[in-house]
């Protein structure tokens, strides 16, 4: 198995350094067993959104992709937590939150993150 880290995706999804870019591309598309770790997904959007000024929507697109690759694996709860950045106005790592804490209660004071839908408070 391969594990992606953030620089390649980036590289991968910018296509700013083109030889590097058709490193991973290669990369995507011969290996058959890649990871994408769950903390890849709010570093992507601090670099994409920050550095490279790319909207929600192509944030989301691009999440989607790599989720949706056969090849890829990542943790169950990742695509909820697009869904939930989809639909919300909260960040990356509190989608990841949100989504881990669904089925169950979530611990926390942080007033957005508890207006997700699907999201049980801890405290009432």
């Amino acid at each position: 198995m391969v594990v992606l880290d953030t620089s390649v995706l980036v590289r991968f999804l910018t296509q700013d350094i083109k030889s590097k870019a058709e490193k991973v591309k290669l990369l995507l598309e011969t290996e058959r067993r890649l990871f994408l770790p769950e903390v890849v997904l709010p570093e992507l959007e601090y670099v994409l959104g920050g550095q490279y000024g790319q909207s929600k929507e192509i944030l989301v697109k691009s999440f989607n992709f790599l989720v949706n690759a056969k090849n890829i694996k990542t943790a169950k709860y990742v695509k909820k937590a697009i869904k939930i950045y989809k639909d919300n106005n909260i960040d990356m790592a509190d989608c990841l939150i949100a989504a881990k804490s669904i089925g169950g209660k979530l611990a926390s004071f942080d007033r957005s993150l508890l207006k997700v839908k699907e999201v049980k408070k801890y405290w009432d």
